[in-house]
């Protein structure tokens, strides 16, 4: 029995070496840990080693699943609840999880294996009886494997790491997409409201044309001209109520309800910090080359992959393994007389065996696998290489685009202001021309069609900032502010275009 005390010793400085080895974290014993909290939350990762940090191993409980209520709801808290609604970022948070569960199961190789086993067999006849039994142990321990066990650990972290990664750029997109779809909404919404001017417009200029055929200073051409027009502002009408059907089935969608839900968001947007981008296009591609998540992600996986080629590549030499064996077995039978055993008589008997060893397993010929493993290992890591070099690419394009975007849409905001004033001075003027028999009605109808133009295209430039700086946010890889209170060129233009179509 002492040997067999010995051996459970022996197991137990196994187990302890085993779990020294794990250095300061045990993602084996609480994965959970090295994700983020809940699906709308980002995955806080270190600075310094890019690793998730250790959060509260009690996780908060998930907030019920929020429906729309009559609202009206501000962009702010559109995000917060399609931060908790919208399945993608469960789709990437439960995926993490996986991968930190994947992660510590990498470990496993760091801790010694112990099986148990445990035998029992009873026997009798006319004048035989008895039972035997054992129990036994086994130990197996990994040694040495030339840096496999390490190089397969360090590829789950890093697929951890990417997930992590990916679950914020989903995070981020959200943070996009709900804002542009908020503001396309509200584009969508003013160019309704534009084209009940048009048409309050194309009436009046309708009504001034049968007036003068009733005093026969007009004719029946301009009075089907100017009907026409109307006709044709009523079927834009049509179109821009769809549109804003269409446009709120969308944000709905974003957020993480259904298209048709009913719900109502608030008319004013926050003014944008336009003010506050003040950097130029080669510092804001170095903040997306430094803060996009999946960018991080993409370097990650060219770790994974690199961890992968040391894993395949130690998988050419030997490995040296400790194994051992503890067990105790016993018998206790009465054999009566004759039988197998002439003269019969009692058999008792019972004791502790054990064993212990190093095995050394080292590879001859597998069939070319090994090396072809190793090959395909390194196009993997080129591969992921040339696909984060392409995504780097792609994020300075992006950048670029949508700097310029917004400062074009910029440009255009301030013009066509300037562009809507003039607009309706010149249809007031060819109204009053026209009334009083100094023009006809084709310069009528043309200034009609500038303002109505004028409008649109001043809802259109709008719409295009609002939804080229969430774009921008995006593309460095920031977070869009939700709750702005600066007195910004924008909020001031939104003012005055409210004053023009009143």
């Amino acid at each position: 029995m002492d040997a067999f005390f010995a051996w459970l010793w022996i197991l137990g400085a196994a187990l302890i070496l085993g779990t020294s080895g794990c250095g300061g974290s045990q993602p084996e014993i609480t994965p959970s840990k090295y994700a983020a909290p809940s699906p709308g939350r980002f995955s806080p990762m270190d600075e310094k080693t890019g690793q998730a940090e250790a959060l509260a191993e009690k996780r908060p409980p998930e907030p019920p699943q929020l429906k729309p209520a009559s609202g009206p709801y501000t962009l702010a808290q559109l995000v917060d609840i399609a931060l908790v609604n919208n399945p993608s970022t469960r789709v990437t948070w439960e995926r993490a999880r996986a991968a930190a569960a994947q992660w510590g199961a990498s470990r496993g190789d760091y801790y010694p294996s112990v099986g148990g086993e445990a035998r029992g067999m009873g026997f009798g006849g006319d004048s035989t009886s008895g039972y035997y039994g054992n129990v036994g142990i086994s130990l197996s321990y990994l040694l040495l494997d030339f840096g496999g066990r390490a190089a397969a650990s360090e590829s789950a972290r890093q697929a951890l790491l990417a997930a992590n990664w990916n679950h914020n750029q989903t995070i981020q997109d959200v943070l996009r997409d709900v804002p542009q779809a908020y503001y396309r909404y509200l584009g969508n919404k003013a160019r309704l409201r534009a084209s009940q001017s048009d048409l309050k417009e194309a009436i009046t200029s309708l009504k001034s044309t049968e007036q003068r055929k009733k005093a026969g200073v007009s004719t029946i051409a301009d009075v089907l001209q100017a009907r026409a027009k109307v006709d044709q502002v009523r079927l834009d009408l049509v179109a821009d109520r769809g549109a804003v059907k269409i446009s709120h089935g969308n944000l709905a969608t974003a957020v993480g309800w259904p298209a048709n839900a009913d719900f109502e968001v608030s008319e004013a947007p926050e003014a944008l910090p336009i003010k506050d981008i003040t950097q130029n296009t080669q510092e804001l591609i170095d903040l997306a080359l430094g803060d996009r998540p999946d960018l991080a992600g993409a370097r990650a996986a060219v770790l994974e992959s690199q961890a992968n080629l040391k894993k395949a590549e130690s998988d050419l030499w030997p490995k040296l393994t400790a194994t051992g064996n503890a067990g105790w077995s016993g018998i206790d039978a009465n054999l009566g007389d004759g039988g197998f055993f002439p003269g019969g008589g009692d058999i008792s008997s019972s004791g502790v065996n054990y064993y212990g060893g190093l095995l050394l397993q080292f590879p001859l010929f597998e069939g070319f696998s090994l090396r072809n493993r190793v090959r395909a290992a390194q196009a993997e890591v080129e591969a992921d290489r040339a696909a984060l070099r392409l995504k780097e690419e792609a994020a300075i394009a992006d950048v670029w685009s949508a700097f310029y975007n917004m400062q074009t849409a910029g440009q255009r905001l301030e013009s066509s202001k300037t562009l809507l004033t003039s607009s309706k001075e010149s249809y007031q003027v060819s109204l009053a021309r026209y009334r009083a028999g100094v023009t006809d009605i084709v310069e009528l109808l043309n200034a009609q069609s500038t303002l109505a133009s004028a409008r649109a295209q001043r809802v259109q430039a709008e719409t295009d900032l609002f939804t080229s700086y969430a774009e921008l946010l995006h593309a460095i890889g920031a977070e869009l502010p939700t709750d702005l209170s600066r007195d910004t060129p924008v909020s001031q233009s939104q003012s005055e275009a409210s004053a023009h179509e009143h």
